[in-house]
């Protein structure tokens, strides 16, 4: 019996395949908002990297605003954070690897009292020089909280450049990160800016301590976080480079989304992986106003978590109104999905389906095509659906070869590509 059952799961796995060559998804963004100040002394320069957001109890929701000097706050929601905790993490002394600041990009609570945190790092210091300009070095470090979040420790650097630190002020070093749980693969991950766009490196320790990640280079995690060489991820090199990436699970499509803004001052892209290591082509969803505005700094904000979805999701980012003047708008945006998820193979009987995923009532057109682009089966033409998940039975119409589901809105056509053995 045990052996049947092997063969039938490794049937399953085997029967059916799907291509991650076809961009199956279209994000947009609507009613944006500024958030007010609620009394943070950095509010002037926030958003100014990843925004770590998470449940405190079932009415109290944990904002940490990160800067040169960090901060909590609490509230009912990401607009209404009206209990200030005060500064909870600050700058190194003068000659450490922070002393130009710690800002408290991913935060983690294991227990009620043990939280995790993840901070990135800048060294102000070039010597012989005044840095003026506060030009940074940059690096990620951990800490841990033993009172709930309220006062921190620092255990030290995670993740440094395989470049030398110049004598004479120059921008770089590895940082401007997000890190992310992957529960399934029991690891830590975290994305950063490397030289020629964002890389991504694990640690397997249950806390994430330092000497414990490994970046990605050539194919696998095998270089230290200390000092190692890494890979940047290919949606992210040539026009598309850039950083202070943000990361969460959509649980509707099964995938985890990924967005960041590049340096050349276009504006906000994301990008999709069903995995966290093969990541589709960036799109712009989000483009910049042109100077002097800018928009930077995005982070995916749901009603409970910066890392998970259950279907409503916001954008946050920073928009400046005149990129000269110290101060940005710290602005909200909800997010609109429409999409397919990756077609499951369900044991029982071999049924195979995909959900096509509404965030917002569209007119849609979904139908199934074979290798040669001849109609299949048409399960929508031109109908107006309600925002809702939608199951798509496949098995029906599925033939060995080739599939294409093509999928048409205003916004033009998506394909996702299906391989059946």
């Amino acid at each position: 019996m045990r052996l049947l059952r092997f063969r039938a799961l490794l049937f399953a796995w085997i029967i059916f395949s799907v291509s991650l060559s076809g961009f199956a998804q279209v994000v947009t963004l609507t009613g944006a908002t500024v958030v007010s100040d609620p009394g943070i002394p950095i509010y002037p320069g926030y958003p100014d990297g990843h925004i770590s957001y998470f449940a405190l109890n079932d009415s109290v929701q944990v904002q940490v605003w990160a800067g040169y000097e960090s901060y909590i706050s609490s509230g009912s929601d990401l607009i209404h954070q009206d209990s200030l905790w005060g500064m909870v993490l600050a700058k190194g002394a003068p000659g450490s690897f922070d002393n130009g600041g710690a800002w408290l990009y991913s935060v983690f609570r294991i227990t009620d009292s043990h939280w995790l945190g993840f901070y990135h790092a800048e060294d102000h210091e070039f010597a012989g020089y005044e840095n003026i300009e506060k030009i940074a070095w940059k690096s990620a470090a951990q800490c841990e909280s033993f009172d709930g979040g309220k006062t921190w420790i620092k255990n030290g650097q995670i993740l440094t450049s395989w470049l030398e630190k110049p004598f004479s002020p120059a921008w770089g070093g590895t940082g401007d990160f997000s890190v992310v749980r992957d529960s399934i693969n029991n690891r830590w991950l975290a994305y950063y800016v490397c030289p020629d766009g964002i890389g991504m490196a694990e640690s397997k320790d249950a806390l994430g301590k330092p000497g414990t990640w490994k970046k990605y280079y050539k194919g696998s995690f095998s270089t230290s976080g200390l000092g190692g060489k890494g890979d940047a991820l290919s949606f992210s090199k040539g026009k598309y480079t850039g950083g202070n990436p943000s990361l969460i699970y959509y649980k509707p499509l099964g995938v985890w989304m990924l967005a960041y803004h590049d340096w050349a001052d276009k504006g906000i892209y994301y990008t999709y992986s069903y995995d966290l290591e093969h990541w589709e082509e960036a799109h712009l969803i989000l483009a910049n106003p042109g100077s002097p505005e800018r928009i930077w700094y995005p982070t995916w904000i749901a009603e409970r978590s910066d890392q998970y979805s259950d279907g409503k999701l916001f954008l946050a980012y920073a928009h400046w109104d005149n990129i000269n003047l110290p101060y940005r708008n710290f602005e909200l945006a909800e997010v609109h999905v429409l999409g397919l998820s990756i077609p499951q193979v369900i044991e029982e009987g071999w049924f195979t389906q995909s959900n096509l995923v509404l965030t917002q009532s569209t007119n849609v057109s979904l139908a199934l095509c074979d290798a040669f682009g001849r109609l299949v089966n048409e399960y929508y033409h031109e109908k107006t659906l309600p925002a809702g998940t939608y199951y798509i039975n496949l098995e029906p119409y599925l033939a060995p070869g080739i599939s294409f589901l093509k999928l048409t809105s205003p916004e033009g056509e998506k394909t996702q590509k299906i391989i059946r053995f």
